[in-house]
């Protein structure tokens, strides 16, 4: 990797006091592998003698009598987006489930746990109110507009209440989130190269480790950015690679649909105007994006907004003692993360743990059951 020819950044301002100190980006492509942000999704495959095992012991009672020995805990999943086969999207979105799969968890959650809403699981850590056991709360990040056409509908069927976060720069204009749309730029750029304005690096893009790599800094880069400025880093890139920004039908909810969510009983939650990773801006910055994503929503919608969700588009950690702060300012009930984790009584609620939806039925209930147990086996 080389770095780039001289020339002045627009984003310099925005470059962190540790860049130069960062890892070399491919190695930092294979970490983030072991501890994907929330829209990376990268799958680890089972052997089959795993596979088998745990089977095995699903199939046994093992798990839930383990599970009546340990404290109450409560599993929050999360979700983005809901399509009828996401290898159409993988190019685009590569956060997508199935239509299939979602509702197979659902049928699950519906049928061997007790359906809660995020508000219920706040009171449960805020004060240690009592909740059935093995409650499960569901989540969606950004406000896809398949949140409404796909998932809506199975959640109605299930009687299944859920959150909704919405992206409200997203929402507004009905185009692709940020994230996405770096994605789809390395994924279709026939470029050999891309440099970085920002860090200066010159990136390889002729094989697909690399490429990658170029893709995670971009990430990296944007999420430490806000509103204009990162529209224009995206901008900018897209240019440089040749991609033209991608034109379809919405890919977001428009308000009229955010609003028929929200009267079929859900939950509308804030997930910042421009979806930055807060933790990981300046402080006025991650006010304006905490505290104008709420105002933003309560004018739309007509009420109070309660709850929140940490957007993590790339970097850790996604929050600080600062945002934190925050959210307890603004008047949220509850704030959730990314992190993997169950919720206990005495958690803080506005730092609650979720854990991603894996697709397979059997990992899902495997991430499940030993969540209740506070731990990954």
């Amino acid at each position: 990797m080389t770095h780039c020819p001289d020339a002045i950044s627009p984003f310099s301002e925005y470059r962190s006091t540790t860049t130069s100190r960062r890892p070399e980006a491919v190695r930092r492509y294979a970490m983030m592998r072991a501890n994907p942000p929330a829209h990376v999704g990268v799958r680890v495959p089972l052997s089959k003698a795993t596979h088998a095992i745990k089977k095995a012991i699903l199939g046994s009672s093992i798990l839930d009598l383990a599970g009546r020995l340990v404290p109450t805990r409560a599993v929050i999943l999360y979700y983005h987006s809901i399509v009828e086969d996401p290898r159409l999207t993988q190019h685009l979105l590569g956060i997508s489930q199935s239509r299939a799969t979602f509702d197979a968890h659902m049928e699950i959650v519906a049928r061997r746990y007790s359906p809660v809403t995020v508000e219920d699981i706040a009171h449960f850590a805020k004060s240690g109110r009592q909740l059935p056991r093995r409650a499960v709360a569901v989540t969606f990040d950004d406000g896809f507009l398949d949140n409404y056409e796909i998932a809506l509908p199975i959640l109605s069927r299930y009687g299944i209440p859920a959150s909704f976060y919405i992206m409200v720069d997203a929402v507004e204009t009905g185009s692709l989130p940020w994230y996405c749309r770096i994605r789809f730029a390395f994924n279709s750029t026939k470029e050999p190269n891309w440099c970085n304005p920002e860090t200066k690096r010159m990136h390889s893009l002729g094989s697909p480790e690399p490429r990658n790599a170029a893709r995670l800094e971009a990430w990296e880069t944007a999420a430490r950015m806000t509103g204009a400025v990162q529209e224009e880093f995206v901008m900018r890139a897209e240019e440089e690679l040749k991609i033209e920004p991608v034109k379809r039908p919405p890919f977001m909810m428009n308000w009229d649909q955010v609003q028929a969510v929200r009267k079929a009983g859900h939950i509308i939650g804030a997930h910042t105007l421009s979806h930055p990773n807060v933790g990981q801006v300046t402080l006025a910055e991650a006010r304006s994006e905490i505290l104008g994503s709420k105002k933003k929503l309560e004018e739309k919608m007509g009420e109070e907004i309660s709850h929140f969700s940490y957007p993590h588009p790339a970097l850790n950690p996604q929050w600080s003692k600062d945002t934190l702060a925050i959210t307890r300012e603004a008047g949220f009930k509850s704030a959730v993360l990314t992190t993997r984790g169950s919720v206990r009584a005495g958690d803080d609620p506005l730092a609650l743990k979720r854990i991603y939806s894996s697709n397979e039925p059997e990992q899902f209930m495997w991430n499940l059951q030993t969540t209740f147990l506070g731990r990954s086996l």
